[in-house]
């Protein structure tokens, strides 16, 4: 990554410096010839005015301005032949076009030639030629290319550097992230992708962050509902067994009677009872784990919830287990309760944690509640047992053999807390009540 970073830039750095360079060592090539050649125009104009009229009369010599060893003066008569100075015995294509009265510039051979004609109109006595050699204009430009180089050489360094420290800070984010994606993949729910400053960087790795956390409480809610399934499938199975197991006891002292009587008829009786009852029991352990599962999953249920359909299957579930220890079951609704959202299948498990709790800790009647509480739907369940203790927190989770109010309470508030509602102890003595406010319409959480 970083390679490619350095790379790109260093290559955008070398694009830019021979675009910018070719055009401009052109460009100066040409304008040091241009001066090359003004320089000799006006050499070859101070000169002419020098020029006598006659250019061949002994009386009247002229004088020659000093100049470099390479470069040329001379000045030529009306039959383009050399009368003083240096330069070719006879006159060139330049002398020759200077004759015919226009100035002439150009290049012959390896030299530079400016000539310009003394007299003026259709009479040219004499043509003063200055030349210098062509090489001179590429030497100059080539210390100006070598100056253009080194500040190139310092750009494409300078460049190096910034992409270097460049490629870094982009890199070091991504490698963060693939680092944190590595730990991830390893199963440490617990990286997170620390914040770079680089905003695209910082995107994405928000993004991880929280698909970390989703999956860390989707891990953490399938462990606790798999330890919630199994206590809840401990208390079912223990169900079917008492069933079962008096089933068994009442046959067998029905076969060990030794005249037929009532009692076989009895005996024959509660062998169905007890398998049917087991049926039942094992359906609503069928239910029980659909429910846990779809729960587990967090397959988003929100709907209108049902108050009196939840109840009616409670009551229906319930009485009998509660009537058989001498135990009522009393349900009241009151008038015009608010409307409420949530999951049918967490609303049956948290009434059955919350009944099954009565059950096995408290005494006397049990009392269901439905009621308006500043406007939230508010479930109430209470016994008349003596309270709970004080201080004592029953929803935490406990293991096997602790004691206490088990892993149910637990359960009933974590399905709770996802529909977006409270379970809380709202009485601890006397006669505990567990109070349950289920979400409305406009608090129930996004799916």
């Amino acid at each position: 990554m970083r390679r490619r970073i350095l790379r790109a830039v260093v290559v955008a750095v070398v694009c830019a410096v021979v675009l910018f360079s070719v055009p401009l060592a052109v460009a100066t090539l040409r304008l040091y010839r241009q001066n090359e050649m003004s320089e000799l125009e006006r050499l070859a104009d101070r000169v002419a005015v020098t020029v006598p009229s006659d250019v061949h009369h002994p009386r009247d010599p002229m004088e020659l301005p000093r100049v470099e060893t390479d470069t040329w003066v001379g000045v030529y008569d009306d039959r383009a032949r050399l009368v003083i100075g240096a330069g070719p015995a006879h006159g060139d294509g330049s002398v020759r076009e200077a004759l015919s009265g226009r100035a002439a510039s150009q290049q012959l051979g390896d030299r530079l030639v400016a000539a310009v004609p003394v007299g003026s109109g259709e009479r040219v006595r004499a043509v003063v030629q200055a030349s210098a050699p062509a090489d001179g204009p590429l030497h100059r430009a080539s210390l100006t290319w070598a100056a253009m180089l080194a500040l190139a050489a310092v750009a494409v360094g300078v460049g190096t550097v910034l992409g270097t420290r460049s490629s870094r800070r982009l890199a070091r984010p991504l490698e963060a992230l693939a680092e944190t994606a590595r730990r991830l993949e390893t199963g440490d729910l617990s990286a997170r992708a620390a914040r770079s400053g680089l905003p695209e960087a910082d995107e994405v790795g928000s993004a991880l962050n929280r698909a970390a956390e989703r999956i860390e409480e989707l891990l953490r809610r399938e462990r606790a509902f798999s330890a919630d399934a199994s206590h809840q499938l401990r208390t079912a199975l223990t169900r079917v067994r008492l069933e079962l197991e008096g089933a068994a006891a009442e046959e067998d002292e029905g076969a060990g009677a030794t005249a037929p009587g009532p009692s076989d008829a009895r005996a024959e009786r509660n062998p169905r009872a007890a398998l049917r009852a087991a049926l039942a029991s094992l359906d609503a352990m069928e239910d029980l784990v659909g429910d846990l599962l779809a729960l587990a999953r967090d397959l988003p249920e929100h709907g209108p919830l049902d108050v009196q359909v939840l109840l009616a299957d409670a009551e229906r579930r319930w009485h009998g287990e509660l009537a058989a220890v001498g135990r009522p079951l009393r349900i009241r609704v009151e008038d015009d309760v608010p409307e409420a959202v949530g999951s049918a299948r967490a609303g049956r498990q948290v009434l059955d944690v919350l009944l099954a709790n009565a059950l096995a800790h408290g005494s006397g009647t049990v009392t269901v509640t439905v009621r308006d509480a500043a406007g939230v739907l508010a479930v109430d369940v209470e016994d008349e047992g003596p309270g709970l203790t004080e201080g004592a927190d029953v929803f935490a989770r406990r293991r096997a053999g602790d004691g206490g109010h088990g892993i149910g309470l637990a359960l009933a508030r974590s399905l709770v807390d996802a529909e977006g509602g409270r379970l809380m102890v709202s009485r601890r003595a006397p006669h505990p009540r567990f109070t349950w406010l289920v979400a409305g319409a406009r608090e129930a959480p996004d799916t």
